[in-house]
């Protein structure tokens, strides 16, 4: 179905589907609005189960612990249905995030690569 780019406040997602498998592209703040936004993206791919679906942060300027929230409650829904989340291109904010909070091992985290 190609591709949509969404405009969620101060978040712009844009969303590809490639066969089974969807890339989200974050960028911007993954704020109140925009959380809202990737939560009904993430119910609308719920669906179809299967495939990969990977989230590309390198646009985040800004991400804070209920963002943090919003992805880890999208790989558990994810997980649910059989699919998989994987964030790909983390900042070194993300990273560090992801450190202090003892999360680094919960979500599935690629360098910049969009192979598995």
């Amino acid at each position: 179905m190609g591709s949509m780019r969404v405009d969620a406040g101060a978040l712009t997602m844009s969303v590809r589907r490639s066969g089974e498998d969807v890339f989200i592209e974050l960028s911007g703040e993954l704020d109140t609005v925009g959380r809202l936004r990737f939560r009904e993206q993430i119910g609308e791919l719920l669906g179809r189960g299967g495939g990969t679906v990977t989230v590309d942060v390198a646009g985040l300027q800004l991400i804070d612990i209920p963002g943090l929230a919003a992805l880890l409650r999208a790989d558990l829904l994810l997980r649910r249905v059989h699919s998989e989340l994987r964030i790909s291109s983390p900042t070194p904010a993300f990273a560090a995030l992801l450190r202090e909070t003892g999360l680094d091992g919960r979500l599935r985290v690629g360098e910049g690569s969009r192979r598995p």
